[in-house]
């Protein structure tokens, strides 16, 4: 999986950036050569395609350009090159290349993209109204679409009406009306329907907005890196590191749906899933962090001279013209509630040409067909992994021997290993093959040795001795050996750097001493995964090593603590006078903190599967699918469908996430790492209320049925309170989301 733009959109991302660092006008842009880029070349442009075209855009947007551009190139040419014929095309396209405008008449009063237009078409003549026309005053040619049918209009033509109607950021728009218009049959694009003609929209409007969120981010996180108050920059204040982080998730998730989006289309994939997705996003999450922007910004923000209101204006065009929020979310909800489980998107089409599916540093955003066959494979493999009465005691007690039990099996059935290469015994797949089993392990309630897979033993495969790795390492994907973290202390909290736990060395051991808190599955495990203080006079994260500690030590001793579920996770643990032998020093003395934060990487990442949010989705559309009170079942309720359509939506932003950060290796990025961890922690919580929302509404507590989902949604609700401030408390990752991804002054300790 590849995320990253192909040679060709970066060679056109390139060339719009420099016309547009010195002028973002149109008229920079037709000189600059840009609008001749997607035009064919026996026209005299340079014919690139769906994805480079978005690129322009999104370059167009991250320089806060407001100009023709989305309606030309987007709306009108996209469409044109995807629908016409060569002769219609010579004939629309010519100009373009020297800055003739294009548009599209798509919207209507009260419906936003419609798939069945209320305009008419009916031998030969158009009549009806459009709202929303973009440069409608300045074009030579509308695409318009009918009830049954697409047809390409002059604004001059008889019949036709313009009348110029207010935007937020001032640019030109019309509401065209079409009076008994006649539209000779060569005008008419064969084969067309609005529901393409909107995805088409959809997608470039997409990558727009990506582009707009992205520059209002980089203009905001400039602003507060040099903005000083109170003699010092506003980054370094953690509240405003807090909501610069919220813009950067949201920027990075647009950017997921958008690509995605793109690419699917360029590849002739089946889209429909992720334009649905794009759209509620989109306007659900792109007008509030332009708020965040401007508010950061203070009374800069507002000056009509400064760009920032360029962006928030123009996103707010884009919002009324996909229709805003709940109507994408509705969108979404009436798909979801149509299908069943967590509507993975489609492989390719039969006869999709999937120019960029191949090669080195070509852009692929899905599974491989060979993915797709592991997850099936997974899937059904933990639907029959464990009993009910397994895992009814599991409910309760997560770590006992019902829970040994099932990682044996697993180990046994060499299910453990999917993401390990095979020189340390796994099965040789790769990060993205990893994170399909987390995710569907999560899908299926299914508990994992999170800790030891995901963390320790990767961790040791890179910084491990050869013995520890020969000790360990097979011992783990047997299921055989578990590990707890010791991290987190009474006194410390999540401030790791000042632990105070200490490891003395006298000989060939270390004796530690100290305690821990919050010890998830220290009362079980065989090993403490211990970040001790072996040097006290360093400063602070210098001084500190893992030590690997066997809990049979006599010193070694750890009290129960019950969480809000009821269930026993987690404990206090205690260690007086622990040898721990050399041996068991993981890396080099001192070189803690490195490992630390590789382990913490990892576990950021595990803390956010998109599973979580597929397990939820799939119990409650399986009970809201049955008849309920009345005989009616809950999904056919709109909110019912709203709150499914969320919880969908959440669910694939999350797997895009998810999806990212496992394709970039070991060359994860902190910041994203970080953003995937806050995204998927919080936005679980969320869920989890929705979904006891809907089915508190709408359920009989006395029907065994409702009784059981609830009584599953309140452990999985207070279940996943903990993880938000486990594996790095949240507001910390947002400082660390603004220091790493966006290079600002850090807020200081």
């Amino acid at each position: 999986m590849d995320f990253d733009l192909t040679a060709e959109q970066q060679a056109v991302a390139d060339v719009v950036t420099s016309v547009l660092q010195r002028d973002t006008s149109w008229a920079a842009l037709v000189d600059g050569g840009v609008t001749a880029l997607p035009v064919p070349e026996r026209l005299g442009g340079d014919g690139v395609g769906l994805l480079e075209v978005g690129t322009v855009l999104t370059e167009a947007g991250r320089h806060g350009a407001v100009t023709p551009a989305l309606a030309t190139l987007g709306l009108g040419v996209v469409a044109l090159l995807d629908l016409a014929t060569n002769e219609q095309q010579d004939r629309y396209l010519a100009g373009v290349a020297k800055g003739a405008v294009l548009t599209a008449a798509l919207n209507e009063p009260g419906a936003p993209l419609p798939d069945r237009p209320s305009t008419s078409f009916v031998g030969g003549r158009l009549s009806g109204t459009k709202i929303g026309v973009g440069y409608a005053g300045q074009a030579d040619w509308m695409v318009v679409t009918a009830d049954n049918a697409v047809v390409v209009v002059s604004p001059t033509a008889e019949g036709v009406q313009l009348v110029r109607t207010p935007t937020s950021n001032g640019s030109d728009e019309y509401t065209v009306t079409f009076s008994d218009v006649a539209v000779a049959e060569s005008d008419v694009l064969v084969g067309s329907s609005a529901h393409r003609i909107n995805q088409l929209a959809l997608a470039m409007v997409g990558a727009y907005a990506d582009g707009l969120v992205a520059g209002a981010l980089r203009l905001t996180a400039d602003y507060v890196a040099n903005r000083k108050q109170f003699g010092k920059p506003l980054s370094t204040f953690q509240t405003v590191a807090a909501q610069l982080a919220e813009v950067y998730i949201a920027s990075r998730t647009i950017d997921l749906a958008a690509k995605s989006v793109n690419w699917r289309l360029a590849e002739g994939r089946d889209a429909d899933d992720d334009l649905d997705v794009l759209g509620y996003w989109l306007t659900s999450q792109a007008p509030p962090v332009m708020q965040i922007c401007h508010h950061l910004h203070g009374g800069m923000g507002m000056d009509i001279t400064y760009p920032m209101h360029r962006y928030y204006s123009t996103i707010k065009d884009l919002t009324r013209l996909l229709g805003g929020p709940s109507h994408r979310l509705e969108l979404v909800g009436i798909a979801s509630a149509a299908q069943p489980g967590t509507a993975q998107p489609s492989a390719a089409q039969p006869g999709a040409a999937g120019r960029h599916a191949d090669g080195p540093g070509a852009m692929f955003i899905d599974l491989t067909p060979e993915q797709r066959q592991l997850q099936a494979e997974i899937r059904q493999y933990f639907s029959t992994l464990i009993s009910p009465d397994e895992a009814k005691e599991m409910e309760k007690d997560r770590h006992g021997a019902a829970y040994r039990a099932v990682i044996r099996r697993m180990g046994r059935d060499g299910m453990l290993g999917v993401g390990w290469p095979k020189e340390f015994g796994g099965r040789g797949f790769g990060p993205i093959e990893q994170q399909i089993f987390v995710n569907e392990a999560h899908r299926a309630d299914v508990p994992l040795p999170a800790v030891t897979l995901q963390t320790v033993g990767p961790t040791l495969q890179v910084y491990g001795s050869e013995m520890q790795k020969q000790k360990f390492l097979p011992a783990i994907l047997a299921g055989e050996v578990h590990f707890a973290i010791g991290y987190t202390e009474p006194e410390a909290g999540t401030d790791l750097a000042s632990l105070r736990t200490t490891a003395v060395r006298q000989g060939d051991e270390y004796i530690v001493d100290g305690q821990k808190i919050f010890t998830t599955g220290a009362h079980d495990a065989d090993y403490i995964w211990l970040a001790c203080r072996t040097d006290p006079e360093a400063v602070k994260h210098k001084g500190i090593s893992i030590l690997i500690v066997d809990t049979k030590d006599p010193g070694y001793s750890w009290t129960p603590i019950i969480l809000s579920d009821g269930a026993h996770h987690t404990n206090a643990t205690y260690y007086n006078d622990v040898r721990v032998p050399v041996d068991m020093l993981v890396g080099e003395e001192n070189g803690g903190w490195r490992l630390i934060t590789t382990q913490l990487n990892n576990e950021r990442v595990m803390l956010g599967p998109a599973g979580r949010f597929a397990s939820i989705y799939d119990r409650v559309r399986a009970w809201a699918c049955k008849p309920g009170v009345n005989g009616v079942a809950p999904i056919d309720h709109d909110d019912v469908k709203r709150a499914l359509g969320e919880i969908h939506a959440t669910w694939r932003i999350n797997e895009l996430l998810n999806w990212q950060v496992a394709a970039a290796g070991e060359d994860i990025n902190v910041a994203d790492a970080a953003a995937t961890k806050v995204f998927g922690t919080e936005r679980v919580q969320r869920i989890g209320r929705l979904a006891e929302e809907i089915v508190g509404k709408y359920g009989n507590p006395a029907d065994p049925d409702t009784a059981e989902l609830l009584e599953w949604l309140d452990s999985q609700t207070k279940r996943n309170l903990v993880i938000t401030f486990g594996g790095g408390v949240n507001e910390v990752m947002r400082e660390m989301i603004a220091a790493s991804g966006l290079k600002v002054p850090r807020v200081p300790r």
